[in-house]
């Protein structure tokens, strides 16, 4: 689970790149491949910012200036905490979504240890990441589909500046209190839960690092071109 704000990082800056990149392409096409990606991150802030007693004053899929959409709310009850948990939603809904896509797809992910250790996390989820990849079933068009859930949702969650710049305060608090339950010998009841999420975010990056190496050679190639 320690592993999920390094995938968070990941998924901001592949996310990030594509976003200029296609977009100076073709904005329109962009927006309407990332729209379901772009409905479920919002939507994800919205019920948990509802869920923190905050009221939604705007709330919007439709790009505007630099970004894809948006939702507006009054302060939730919870401070710090309350901030955290709306900016880091995405984070949740977005793998959650895929990982319920996945049963309907046939595709399946390895089972995550559920452990503390990053190490063992990381090493897990190469190996399930590799695995994956190799047991697609690529003449399956249900496959595809999912690969494209994976590459619009993975896009969904990656968290914006803003997010970042909201959960910090909370997650190291979060974090803070994790680590010493841990310490403490206090079981963790969503630990697993967490886990699952993590592995769900790697399904996510492969198809957005894919279309990202796909864009960076494309733009290598016209560039080499070019007179």
């Amino acid at each position: 689970m320690y592993i999920i704000p390094l995938q968070a990082i990941a998924l901001y800056l592949i996310s990030e790149y594509l976003h200029r990149s296609m977009s100076s392409v073709s904005r329109t096409l962009y927006v309407v491949l990332m729209l379901p990606g772009t409905i479920v991150h919002e939507l994800s802030h919205a019920a948990v910012a509802l869920l923190m007693g905050a009221r939604i004053t705007e709330f919007s899929v439709i790009p505007s200036g630099n970004t894809l959409g948006h939702i507006e709310h009054t302060p939730p009850k919870i401070p710090f905490i309350g901030d955290a948990a709306i900016s880091i939603a995405p984070l949740i809904g977005c793998p959650a979504l895929l990982m319920l896509a996945s049963s309907f797809s046939g595709v399946h992910f390895a089972s995550p240890p559920g452990s503390f250790d990053i190490f063992i996390e990381t090493g897990f989820l190469l190996e399930a990441t590799l695995s994956f990849i190799t047991d697609l079933d690529y003449y399956n068009w249900k496959t595809y589909v999912f690969l494209y859930l994976a590459l619009t949702l993975g896009a969904g969650a990656a968290p914006s500046k803003t997010d970042i710049i909201s959960m910090l305060p909370g997650l190291i608090i979060i974090v803070a209190a994790i680590y010493a339950l841990n310490y403490f010998g206090i079981k963790i009841l969503y630990l697993n839960v967490l886990s699952w999420l993590s592995v769900a975010l790697s399904v996510a990056i492969i198809p957005l690092l894919g279309v990202a190496v796909i864009v960076a050679m494309l733009k290598l190639i016209a560039v080499v071109k070019s007179p």
